[in-house]
């Protein structure tokens, strides 16, 4: 009796979590989202543990949206750059255009930050079908660094308040003040 109540309870996880996904909008895989492992402490006693989506969704430097990892090959300037060939934009932000005061600063920042290192792309669902220069635009977090965040923290750049109305970063810590 034991065991179908542990099997029923892990059914109703198992459902709560893929509702809890369908509402919020992501789209992950079913391998992804849910695994159960048997692991035998002894021969009298089962140990089921759930995987993948808790330890998933625990690293409080990356989103649950990430469509894009790959190493990050080429910084363009303090705003762009490459993940695995992807040309990307950081959404909200603005930094610097070649020649101008603060464009060799904020580029060596991103590049110190990036540049060779694990990226991975939350693309803003306000902005999905990218820019004029054919950009994806999103959150890039660089070794689990919102880069994003940090170089607006350290006064780099500002935030492009005419796509606050619709990027879905626009309540984020790091824009709030900008964006209102």
């Amino acid at each position: 009796m034991q065991k179908i109540s542990t099997y029923y309870a892990l059914g109703i996880v198992f459902v709560f979590f893929i509702s809890q996904l369908v509402v919020s909008g992501h789209s992950i895989s079913i391998d992804k989202v849910y695994s159960i492992s048997k692991i035998n402490q002894s021969e009298n006693e089962e140990i089921y543990k759930i995987q993948d989506i808790v330890a998933q969704n625990q690293n409080g430097n990356t989103s649950d949206d990430i469509e894009l990892e790959g190493i990050v090959t080429k910084v363009v300037d303090g705003d762009t750059l490459d993940i695995n060939g992807t040309r990307i934009r950081l959404a909200l932000v603005d930094t610097p255009e070649r020649g101008q005061a603060g464009y060799d600063k904020a580029k060596n920042f991103v590049e110190s930050l990036c540049l060779g290192k694990k990226g991975e792309l939350d693309v803003d669902n306000g902005q999905r079908r990218g820019d004029r220069y054919g950009r994806e635009i999103g959150v890039v977090y660089c070794d689990g660094v919102n880069t994003n965040a940090k170089i607006m923290a350290n006064k780099m750049a500002r935030i492009l308040t005419e796509f606050c109305d619709i990027s879905e970063f626009s309540k984020e810590n790091w824009t709030a003040s900008q964006c209102q």
